[in-house]
């Protein structure tokens, strides 16, 4: 099914990602697709300020100043009203995939949004390619340890880790290598690596660069996690992140890992905005409440079922942090 035959005709696109894992090798994905099916067409990559689920007036103008004629976004679960201002501008050429919880589909809209593994791995379903390297790198990368309890999915990475002599081990540490870009605020850095994907999945091991982050990211991880923390219940436990590293995501899965049956509720401030994230492992709770809950408050927030990413304005964050931690509470009794 070429469900992105409407472009055929055009000559010029924009792949607009996220910054991790599963948004780059979605990126990737992407790229050798119309590399193949559609090879006249000038395809772009874009991302939003890392850590911001949305876009700014300013991006919106760049866009468009770029005379793109189709927007494919990716991974990125951005709010109603971004998708609809997408629509106005490019109508009927916004082609959106996830694999988030989200509102129903938007009118003049492409939507595939479907609960998989990964956004990746929905993509190479929706285009019907093969659950390669590619996607279960997406896999591994969103899913982690608990891929390997997915009974349907699971199969596909094993059959990757045969045929590339893998570990599983060896895969997460690809997702390691890769988020390591966005975590350093390297935009230049995610670029590379989305060519070196295109090119050569396993080129990653053995990438200079990114095996140098790690080294920077491991040492502010470890200081990070040893932090004390804030006790605000028995169940929510809770950590002010301050490092310069786009470092969030990474510490609280960390965090997750070593208390497993807590809620995790982290906290960092950056470029006038705070960013929250509630992640939990084993704990009885659905992060798609506190999801909806945001929504009421007029932030942008994102996720699924076992985290939760929120973002608060500077200016907002006295009067609107507490009404979440509040309702954090009550979901958490």
């Amino acid at each position: 099914m070429n469900v992105l035959q409407d472009v055929a005709n055009l000559s010029k696109g924009v792949i607009m990602h996220h910054w991790d894992t599963d948004g780059i090798v979605s990126a990737a994905i992407l790229r050798n697709y119309f590399k193949v099916k559609q090879p006249r067409v000038k395809l772009d990559v874009f991302m939003p300020t890392i850590t911001n689920y949305y876009l700014t007036d300013n991006q919106f103008e760049y866009l468009q100043q770029q005379g793109y004629e189709f927007i494919v976004t990716c991974d990125l679960n951005l709010p109603p009203d971004i998708v609809q201002r997408l629509a106005k501008m490019w109508p009927g050429q916004v082609y959106f995939f996830d694999h988030h919880h989200h509102p129903a589909p938007h009118p003049n809209v492409h939507y595939y949004n479907k609960v998989h593994p990964a956004c990746a791995s929905h993509i190479a379903e929706v285009l019907e390619l093969p659950y390669d390297l590619l996607p279960v790198l997406a896999m591994v990368g969103d899913r982690e340890e608990s891929i390997q309890t997915d009974k349907t999915y699971y199969p596909y990475v094993q059959a990757v880790m045969a045929d590339h002599n893998l570990t599983f081990s060896q895969l997460l540490l690809a997702r390691r290598l890769i988020d390591s870009n966005y975590i350093m605020d390297d935009y230049q850095g995610i670029q590379e690596t989305i060519t070196l994907l295109q090119d050569d999945p396993l080129a990653i091991f053995s990438d200079v660069r990114l095996e140098q982050n790690l080294h920077t990211i491991d040492a502010a991880i470890e200081q990070l996690i040893a932090q004390e923390p804030q006790k605000i219940s028995d169940r929510v436990w809770f950590w002010e992140i301050k490092t310069p590293l786009a470092i969030l995501s990474h510490v609280t899965r960390s965090l997750s890992r070593q208390y497993p049956d807590k809620i995790i509720f982290t906290r960092q401030h950056k470029t006038g905005q705070y960013t929250c994230y509630i992640r939990k492992r084993t704990a009885k709770f659905d992060a798609r409440d506190i999801i909806a809950f945001a929504h009421t408050l007029g932030l942008n927030s994102g996720g699924k079922e076992e985290v939760a990413g929120i973002i608060i304005p500077e200016t907002s964050m006295a009067t609107i942090f507490p009404k979440l931690q509040d309702k954090l509470l009550e979901l958490n009794p």
